[in-house]
């Protein structure tokens, strides 16, 4: 009798044991997936993307699935002005609809089933010498990805910049190329995906420098460019409106799409 369960309590306890290993193993498994989660796109650029067009009712709903990193290093349900917890923004009163708004909505709707994290970064009035590495910009917008992407996986730069450079466009190719290069090796992302977007071509002026941007995918890979065709400003030959916004964020959104796709 003390034999037999012996044997019992053995056979129990070996049991026991396994099923313990695979909890373990189950938990290791969770917890590394867990990091993908939400999948996160650095916003960044000057005032077109921390946004100064209005924001109307439509832009005022719920987001189901997507987020916005707070300077709590947190994730809060987004809501406009989306540009509000940038470490580098101009005053909270100048902070309105950015493209990041209808971006994130579009890639929701897309991706149903997944988190959209986004860390927007934007500084209005900046060039890209002011982004360049080692600058406040640049080293703001890195560690506020790095912190998020403890919580997540970061997919994707999303770049709208180049007003500021309307009237020195030679160099600006390289100057991009340099700043991708090394956002890339500083993530520790060698190919993230990069997207860029037209600035607004009411001026003659933004022709030069949309010609660079255009050029940008064909000197760098997993880049593209979302096209300003079409888009309009809010009276002040500078930012764009409410509709133009929501347009450009769903054309960003669309290209990041498009890449993911290949």
């Amino acid at each position: 009798m003390r034999k037999s369960t012996l044997g019992q309590f053995n056979k129990f306890s070996t049991s026991f044991w396994k099923a313990a290993g695979l909890c373990c193993a189950l938990f290791i498994v969770f917890s590394c997936t867990e990091k993908d989660e939400i999948q996160i796109f650095l916003c960044i650029g000057q005032s077109n993307m921390a946004g100064r067009a209005d924001i109307e009712p439509i832009d005022t709903t719920s987001l189901p699935n997507v987020y916005v990193f707070n300077t709590e290093g947190e994730w809060e349900s987004a809501k406009n002005p989306m540009n509000q917890y940038s470490t580098i923004r101009k005053g909270m009163s100048m902070q309105r609809l950015s493209p990041s708004w209808s971006f994130s909505q579009t890639l929701a709707k897309e991706y149903p089933n997944k988190k959209i994290g986004l860390v927007v970064n934007a500084k209005g009035g900046s060039s890209i010498n002011e982004w360049k590495k080692g600058s406040k910009f640049y080293n703001e917008s890195l560690i506020r990805a790095l912190q998020a992407q403890k919580t997540g996986s970061l997919k994707a730069i999303i770049w709208h910049q180049g007003e500021a450079d309307q009237g020195q466009w030679e160099d600006y190719a390289d100057k991009f190329d340099s700043l991708v290069y090394y956002f890339r090796k500083d993530l520790s992302q060698p190919d993230l995906k990069v997207i860029v977007g037209e600035i607004g071509k009411w001026r003659e002026s933004a022709t030069q420098i949309n010609e660079v941007l255009r050029s940008l995918p064909q000197r760098l890979t997993n880049v593209q460019t979302a096209s300003a065709e079409g888009l309009t400003h809010k009276g002040d030959h500078s930012h764009f409106d409410p509709r133009s916004q929501r347009l450009l964020g769903e054309r960003y959104a669309e290209k990041y799409i498009e890449m993911s796709r290949e």
